[in-house]
């Protein structure tokens, strides 16, 4: 089972990555920096919007979800995103009266946070059932969506929140396969005692996603307003697609793994739990270790490939940060930040909130005004260190530890240094950096990473394909 989940979670999240970094291509092109980064700072402030107050439900429900209680949790869940997109639209009304947005900037907002706990929701509760084939139908539906719908958008009309909305009608839409799974359960009636488990578990969650929401944007929102939208379009665009290319792949090792290390845990096998757990850091390591030696490679033809011409000087220099940004983001976010699913509070969640949001906060004030762009990725690099630390060290408090296989982490470390060091040999000799040096530079990076998955049976593909073999 983890080999086919995992198969399915990677290879529709890996086909939803090429559409969005596709997506980004087309964007950067078709829109003006500026108008580009205007569209970004909606949607910063939409995931804000939708971290304080839609967020919470679908972690409460994965972490207390109980097969023998679905019908009732499913429909109280849905109940109360329901509620929670009722709250989001009073504090869009109120931010419009007390003018702080425009009526127009507020509208396509609540969109962006009513289609993305849509999609969200429908997705978490397919997971969490180990419905992989309808999770992977909707993140596939999204990445086309979006790119057809956006694409549209921006050929009709450059303004920002037309993509904006068309980017929300996309989340919407797309969550139809995965939400087409509950459907039979979806006339059962809420529960009392099912919300109360909920809010019980999920309150402390209210607090620390809207922290993180606002942590993950603040260094956005800041050069909004100090650098110009401008700054911010380069800036997001890079950071978008490493987060494509580095987030997706821990959303979707998270999405598989972590649901059956849950249910193991939930059926008193914590030691099966563990091992899976394990499995998931070697993977995380495979993907950031390969996909550092792969960015830092190739990244003058990544984006030169990736963006219009006006972003490419700035997004090269802000590469190596935004590389490691993304890497520690993933860890934290898909690894070390998956410990509270394994214990009986959530609040370790918004003490590592908290944490992001000041480090990001402090060293954005401290460095965006002398660095710009490359002090927000500095601040946004800290924060996501500070929250891994909390994690780490507050779960051993708490006597409940995400496993390290230390061990094979740095035997999947040695191996892509080796590589890296290979290439950079490669670069320096004469021709080294035309076609057919980059092809096998190329060439090189894959058969190592296939080398070092095979070494460590990452998600089990070497030992389920030995076994094959031997019978």
């Amino acid at each position: 089972m983890i080999a086919r989940h995992s198969l399915i979670y990677v290879g529709s999240r890996g086909f939803a990555a090429g559409l969005n970094m596709a997506s980004v291509a087309v964007f950067t092109r078709l829109a003006p920096v500026e108008s580009y980064g205007t569209y970004l700072y909606v949607v910063s402030w939409a995931l804000v919007l939708y971290g304080a107050t839609c967020q919470w439900p679908k972690f409460a429900f994965f972490a207390l979800y109980d097969e023998a209680r679905a019908p009732a949790q499913v429909g109280t869940v849905v109940r109360i995103l329901g509620g929670t997109l009722l709250l989001a639209g009073f504090g869009s009304v109120l931010a419009v009266a007390l003018g702080l947005v425009s009526a127009a900037t507020a509208t396509a907002i609540l969109a962006l946070a009513f289609g993305t706990t849509l999609f969200e929701g429908a997705t978490e509760i397919a997971r969490t059932r180990l419905q992989a084939g309808a999770v992977a139908a909707s993140v596939m539906s999204r990445a086309v969506l979006i790119l057809g719908l956006g694409s549209l958008a921006l050929h009709l009309s450059a303004d920002p929140l037309h993509l904006a909305f068309a980017v929300a009608a996309a989340n919407a839409v797309a969550a139809l396969p995965a939400a087409a799974t509950t459907a039979p359960m979806m006339p059962g009636r809420g529960s009392r005692a099912e919300a109360l488990r909920l809010f019980a578990y999920g309150w402390p969650l209210v607090l620390s996603f809207g922290t993180a929401a606002l942590a993950q944007s603040l260094d956005r929102l800041i050069i909004a307003k100090t650098v110009g939208p401008a700054g911010l379009g380069a800036y997001g665009a890079l950071a978008d697609f490493l987060r494509q290319s580095f987030i997706v792949f821990g959303e979707a090792i998270a999405l598989s793994l972590i649901s059956i290390a849950k249910r193991e845990a939930r059926a008193g096998d914590m030691s099966g739990a563990l091992g899976v757990l394990s499995d998931a850091a070697r993977a995380m390591t495979l993907i950031a270790a390969f996909g550092a030696v792969f960015f830092l490679a190739f990244d003058d033809v990544v984006v030169t490939i990736l963006l219009g011409p006006d972003y490419r000087a700035e997004a090269r220099q802000l590469a190596p940060v935004l590389i490691l940004a993304s890497i520690l983001m993933m860890f934290r976010a898909y690894y070390f930040g998956q410990v509270i699913y394994f214990t009986r509070s959530s609040r370790l969640e918004a003490a590592a909130a908290f944490a992001t949001l000041v480090a990001v906060a402090a060293l954005s004030l401290l460095l965006i005004p002398r660095l710009g762009a490359t002090g927000a990725a500095l601040a946004f690099a800290g924060g996501q260190s500070a929250a891994c630390l909390v994690l780490v060290f507050g779960a051993g408090r708490a006597g409940t530890t995400m496993p390290l296989p230390l061990a094979d982490m740095a035997g999947i470390a040695g191996i892509a240094l080796a590589c890296a060091a290979v290439n950079a040999g490669i670069g320096l000799v004469p021709g080294g950096l035309m076609a057919p040096g980059q092809i096998l530079r190329l060439v090189l990076l894959a058969a190592s990473a296939g080398a070092a998955a095979w070494r460590y049976d990452v998600l089990g593909f070497a030992g389920a394909i030995r076994h094959r073999l031997a019978t």
